[in-house]
């Protein structure tokens, strides 16, 4: 867009704020709230590119949702507005995590927030619906469009949850249904861009010095660092698939936190707007507990995750930027933004289908997909009407 240079740095980093704010649920509910804010209201990325970068980052380990909004911040501003567009995203629930996991003794014999929780998941599962809708309406052109969106539908609903490889691995399918058809065709296809390969390689060498401290060195500030590191790095889907792994490691093999207490705080973090992978924050402060240094640990284990995420949007963004328009290329996304769109839409099912049997909370999954649909409600107020919606029902 030819605009961007004109956008105000401050503006956007409220809006990205906001987006923080009304963030709730996984990646996927942050997709429509991105889409409501940065895409419908503010124009700062078009929904196709939003798309783009959805199946794109959905191919990458690390916060699939963090690592798009860090990559809008470099396309709007350039590197130094995505560091502080990560940081606006994330920071504030690192931070809050963080002093729940200090507190947490009192929090939790504390039910007066109880009510607050109990619409939030209907409401989060609205923004699913209405990325899927908007998102589907964007990709969907032709008939070919259609049937291998359908196709990618009913495969994500069969095997989806058979393991987190599935994902990715429909949407490389999804890309090359578009591209292998168009393979043999002549063109000038030439990529005039040199991947950074040295932030590959820095991810890579992080990961082995990691392997080495943790095997020479038993420091606990230095284990949490190195166990989040390690976290960021194998999970591709965000952080509703981190968990397992968190349990076997943090829970049944090092022992630093109980799983009482995991499951608690990962309760909560459901209720926390921003992104999931704050929850490493409040483990890490949780495992210090009484100690002094339980507020820094819960900051570094909240950066460690997410530092070998942010570092490949690094390298993922400007060679997405430089081959996007190539006509292969523009092929494999095209498949892969009508793939993605599905799998929203099989998320959506999913999640409905997990919702309490509940005619009121049915109505504020209605009303509140509705009400993003209309444009005129913003999405933190939606949020908050419905914590406030669970005191008076």
């Amino acid at each position: 867009m030819d605009n961007l240079h004109k956008v105000k740095w401050y503006m956007f980093l409220w809006d990205v704020f906001l987006c923080s704010l009304g963030s709730y649920g996984g990646p996927e509910a942050h997709y429509g709230v991105f889409s409501s804010i940065l895409v419908k209201k503010k124009k700062y990325i078009t929904e196709e590119e939003l798309t783009e970068m959805i199946g794109l980052y959905a191919l990458v380990p690390g916060p699939s949702s963090t690592q798009t909004i860090t990559a809008i911040g470099y396309y709007v501003g350039g590197k130094l507005l995505a560091i502080f567009t990560f940081l606006v995203w994330a920071l504030p629930a690192m931070i809050v995590m963080t002093l729940l996991g200090m507190f947490f003794t009192f929090i939790d014999a504390n039910h007066a927030w109880e009510p607050v929780l109990m619409y939030l998941p209907a409401a989060a599962i609205s923004f699913i619906v209405y990325a899927a809708i908007t998102l589907s309406r964007k990709v969907l052109k032709v008939k070919t469009d259609i049937i291998l969106y359908i196709i990618m539908l009913i495969l994500g609903l069969l095997f989806a949850n058979l393991s987190m490889w599935i994902v990715p691995l429909l949407l490389i399918l999804g890309g090359l249904s578009y591209v292998v058809p168009k393979i043999s065709e002549k063109r000038n296809d030439k990529l005039e861009y040199k991947p950074k390969w040295f932030i590959l390689i820095i991810v890579v060498v992080l990961a082995l010095v990691n392997e080495v401290l943790s095997q020479t060195f038993d420091i606990s500030i230095l284990n949490i660092y190195t166990s989040f590191y390690k976290y960021g790095y194998s999970v591709i889907g965000g952080g509703q698939i981190v968990v397992p792994l968190m349990i076997t490691d943090l829970v049944n093999n090092q022992s630093i936190i109980s799983l009482n207490d995991f499951l608690a705080g990962y309760a909560i973090d459901q209720a926390i707007p921003g992104p999931l992978f704050s929850f490493a924050s409040f483990v890490s402060a949780r495992s210090f507990d009484g100690s002094s240094l339980s507020f820094l640990a819960g900051i570094i284990g909240g950066f460690s995750i997410f530092l070998p995420g942010i570092l490949l949007v690094f390298f993922i963004f400007p060679l997405w930027k430089a081959s996007r328009k190539m006509p292969l290329m523009k092929r494999f996304l095209t498949g892969v933004s009508i793939t993605a769109a599905s799998l929203i839409v099989m998320t959506a099912i999913n999640q409905s289908l997990k919702l309490e049997v509940d005619f009121k909370v049915y109505v504020v999954v209605v009303v509140s997909t509705l009400l993003l649909l209309t444009k005129k409600i913003p999405a933190p107020i939606i949020i908050l009407l419905s914590m406030f919606l669970g005191f008076i029902v």
